[in-house]
């Protein structure tokens, strides 16, 4: 597929647009920046490991010379790294147009963030909801500024426990599910509150990808699985289209939208809940002010 030709008369240009993608160094989130970027957008590609967002950098200039990619780190299991990060954006670009919270783990056990939170959790939902309030600012409505939000058809699953907000009672299925829905409840409440702004906010499920989530990069635990399975999953491209229209179309009214398979789809339970999505983002909201962080230098 030639990465310019993605124009329909419903789409416009992101030349010159600032883009932030997380998770940038591979799968979905790396073909997204490398479309982003041979389209003219300035993306900065926020990664938890830098050198392998420099070799992923390294590799996509390779194809695409004139790209315009910054790698910056941003540990989305410290909110520290996630503050760090906010911050120097800010200072250095003073402006958005679309924040990709891209990036996501999968644990085979349960593990906690820096922070103390149950580790998929913590990463898909908490790190994304504090970097996105940190941007918030930078956002304009008057340029169709959007926050875009990846999620899955696992959410469909999820139950949010705030009785159990840990996961003691762990399982694989259980906590990823359940950060999935956080991502589209967490879309939901902040559609709502952006409303006057018109600044756009969608989540997003990109299908079953072959990307290394959930293959733990030390071990190798869950390569096996994932290499039988490879050949009845999407390529890491094509999971990036649903994101990469989505960057630049202008169909987008904000109202918290769901989409799959490049379409917008109707949210089914729990995820249909307006009072949850609230609650949800107060406690949320509640866990990082206990950490000495929601009003931090904002």
């Amino acid at each position: 597929m030639n990465l310019l030709s993605y124009h329909s008369e419903g789409n416009f240009s992101v030349q010159g647009k600032k883009i932030i993608i997380t998770g940038a160094n591979a799968g979905i989130g790396k073909e997204t920046a490398e479309v982003l970027a041979a389209r003219g957008a300035h993306v900065t590609m926020a990664c938890r490991d830098i050198r392998r967002g420099e070799d992923a950098r390294a590799e996509i200039l390779t194809r695409i010379p004139y790209a315009r990619l910054d790698v910056a780190q941003c540990d989305l299991a410290s909110l520290a790294s996630v503050h760090a990060f906010a911050q120097t954006y800010r200072e250095k670009h003073g402006y958005l147009y679309a924040l990709i919270n891209n990036a996501a783990v999968v644990t085979v056990k349960r593990e906690s963030t820096e922070d103390g939170f149950e580790k998929m959790l913590g990463v898909n939902h908490i790190g994304h909801f504090y970097l996105t309030t940190k941007l918030l600012p930078l956002l304009n409505g008057k340029d169709n500024a959007r926050v875009i939000t990846l999620s899955s058809g696992a959410y469909k699953w999820g139950a949010i426990d705030f009785a159990d907000p840990n996961l003691e009672t762990f399982g694989i299925w259980k906590g990823y599910a359940r950060s999935k829905l956080a991502n589209v409840l967490f879309t939901t409440e902040l559609a709502r509150r952006l409303k006057a702004s018109f600044v756009n906010a969608v989540s997003v499920h990109p299908g079953v990808t072959s990307t290394q989530i959930g293959v733990n990069r030390d071990t190798g635990v869950g390569q096996t699985i994932h290499d039988i399975l490879r050949p009845l999953l999407k390529t890491a491209r094509e999971g990036a289209q649903t994101s990469i229209h989505l960057a630049s179309t202008r169909e987008l009214v904000n109202g918290g939208y769901y989409y799959e398979g490049g379409k917008r789809q109707a949210l089914k339970r729990p995820a249909m809940d307006p009072t949850l999505a609230k609650e949800l983002w107060a406690w949320t909201e509640m866990e990082i002010g206990r950490r000495g962080f929601l009003n931090k230098n904002r």
